[in-house]
């Protein structure tokens, strides 16, 4: 018998050449009342067990995915897709140590080689980086109009910025100074030592 006219019967049978009214070659509905309830249907969280299925609300096709949040930062790492929010868990995902509070997106970014802010760059941006100048005649001496800012220094810089000629390794506050009418030692004075002052 199919009451619901939901294509799927159930209850009491009868053996007959050609199927008569009501009834259907299928005995699998769970709920022959409710069309909307047959082993077709797709599951969905309502409470019921809508696929006839067994389990209710199993592999509903709107349930939600949840996200552990172990640390309890705001942000949830390993996720469950459930129609019944489990405990310990919420509806934000994207922590990328879920053992860490320290650790989460949109976390202040800081100089200690971790990812703070799971944006899966270190130390980017960090709040704390430092300036490290170009050293482009590698003299240990970085050039003040060239920076960047880093929680160490990148290739070709330096935390000095007080060359004066950044193109020459024989100018730097570091030189010694040669009587050849140039500033070495970048104290804007030249040939000290050899010509007098105002000479």
């Amino acid at each position: 018998t199919d009451a619901d006219g939901d294509g799927y019967g159930a209850g009491s049978s009868t053996n007959a050449c050609n199927a008569p009214a009501g009834t259907v070659a299928d005995n699998s509905d769970c709920d022959d009342s409710a069309a909307a309830v047959n082993p077709g249907a797709a599951e969905v969280c309502d409470g019921v067990d809508g696929d006839c299925s067994g389990a209710i609300d199993d592999a509903a096709v709107d349930a939600p995915t949840w996200y552990t949040d172990a640390d309890g930062d705001g942000f949830g790492g390993p996720s469950t897709v459930t129609c019944v929010q489990p405990a310990g868990s919420l509806s934000v995902g994207g922590d990328c140590d879920d053992a860490d509070a320290g650790l989460y997106p949109g976390a202040t970014e800081i100089c200690d080689g971790l990812d703070q802010d799971c944006n899966g760059s270190v130390d980017d941006a960090a709040v704390d980086a430092q300036a490290f100048f170009a050293d482009a005649d590698a003299d240990g001496y970085g050039d003040a109009a060239v920076s960047t800012l880093d929680c160490s220094p990148p290739a070709g810089f330096v935390a000095d910025d007080t060359d004066c000629d950044d193109l020459d390794g024989g100018i730097s506050p570091g030189a010694a100074e040669l009587d050849d009418g140039l500033d070495q030692d970048c104290d804007v004075w030249v040939d000290e030592d050899f010509v007098a002052a105002g000479d």
